[in-house]
């Protein structure tokens, strides 16, 4: 997937991994404690390239459904944009509510 932010070069987009539920929970991680960090494990996971690696980590939501630019906080897709600044935001959903039980 090519995705794209009109703040950010490069203009064009990049192609982003099909990343799995668990890499996105230790990439959200890695970036909440150092980007270096994040940047690096998707540079020695991936194969990308440190530009493409920090375009990912720069554009990973801190905390769901609030955009990384502006902190509008009604975000309800994946990989989109944000209608208020137009900054794409990884919006990730790591957390899984259907599988939460409810202790007494």
């Amino acid at each position: 997937m090519i995705v794209k932010c009109k703040n950010c070069l490069p203009v064009d987009g990049i192609e982003i991994p099909d990343f799995s539920q668990s890499t996105k929970i230790e990439l959200i991680g890695l970036t909440a404690q150092s980007s270096l960090q994040s940047i690096k494990f998707i540079v020695d996971n991936f194969n990308l390239s440190h530009r493409d690696a920090k375009y990912i980590s720069t554009h990973i939501n801190a905390i769901y459904g609030h955009c990384n630019r502006c902190n509008y906080d009604k975000l309800d897709e994946e990989y989109v944009q944000c209608p208020k600044c137009g900054a794409l935001n990884f919006n990730w959903n790591t957390s899984n509510e259907k599988s939460k039980t409810h202790s007494p």
